[in-house]
């Protein structure tokens, strides 16, 4: 997101720096409009306004950058959190009657069964854990719908404008590239992040499947089937409920964006 709120940026700097070396005109002769960031609209009293206007607009590409990494990285540190629980649960169950190879005792005192504890914390952490990612995936949901249909749209939008100024002046496709592309790896990272989730939230059946249960109790191997029992179906975060943000559906999504650029495209030539 900085890397192409910077190129939005740069782009109107540089036309003005280096206008004498490169398009042979004067800055002077260089409007005021092209200077900027973006289009804005102030009237007649545009000229007069200039400086603070422009300070405006390059504030306002600043601020939507480092607003946008600032929810993302809300987004990115909770499902890392999520999966960093799942695997500490598993690997304290993996461990699970590790220790207990040259004593065997299927009914045990309960009181002195260590790995059945083990396991019962295990299983609460479980369900913690489990309702933290529901809670995730319930904030987020209508978010991402919306952000996937926006960025599908938008990305085609920027796209067509690229390939409309592609024979045109290098200076006119800068922004569009940078714009299409932060918005591709900005739907990746979002993705990538889903993808995360559901590989950690299996995680506790592999350690189960891992484990010496053998050498545990009757009570234990119950707790642990129960556990395998709700591993079974992986947490998931969701775009409003339709897809499930993984890596193999964003290959779908990037598809779908290029069929819309390619529709657009050819309803325009």
């Amino acid at each position: 997101m900085h890397t192409t709120a910077s190129l939005f940026v740069v782009k109107p700097i540089m036309l003005t720096l280096m206008a004498d070396d490169i398009i042979n005109i004067t800055k002077s002769s260089i409007p005021f409009e092209s200077r900027l960031p973006f289009h804005v609209e102030y009237g007649k009293k545009f000229n007069q306004y200039i400086y603070p206007i422009a300070v405006h607009s390059y504030a306002a590409v600043v601020a939507h950058s480092f607003a946008t990494v600032v929810a993302d990285a809300l987004y990115y540190t909770l499902i890392q959190h999520a999966c960093g629980m799942f695997s500490i649960i598993g690997n304290v169950l993996e461990n699970i009657g590790k220790n207990d190879t040259d004593q065997l005792d299927a009914k045990s005192d309960k009181i002195k069964d260590d790995n059945y504890y083990k396991t019962l914390h295990c299983l609460r952490r479980h369900l913690d854990v489990i309702e933290f990612a529901e809670h995730i995936e319930s904030v987020y949901t209508k978010i991402f719908l919306i952000n996937l249909n926006f960025n599908m749209i938008m990305g085609s939008l920027y796209g067509i404008q690229m390939l409309i100024n592609l024979d045109k002046n290098v200076n006119d496709i800068v922004a569009p590239i940078s714009m299409y592309f932060g918005q591709l790896i900005h739907l990746f990272l979002h993705f990538w992040q889903g993808q995360f989730l559901l590989d950690y939230s299996i995680l506790p059946y592999e350690s189960i499947c891992r484990t010496n249960w053998y050498y545990t109790s009757q009570r234990c191997r119950k707790l642990l089937l129960l556990m395998m029992y709700r591993t079974i179906i992986p947490c998931k975060i969701t775009a409003g409920k339709l897809m499930i943000l993984s890596i193999d559906n964003f290959g779908m999504v990037v598809k779908t964006s290029l069929s819309y650029l390619v529709s657009f495209y050819t309803m325009m030539i």
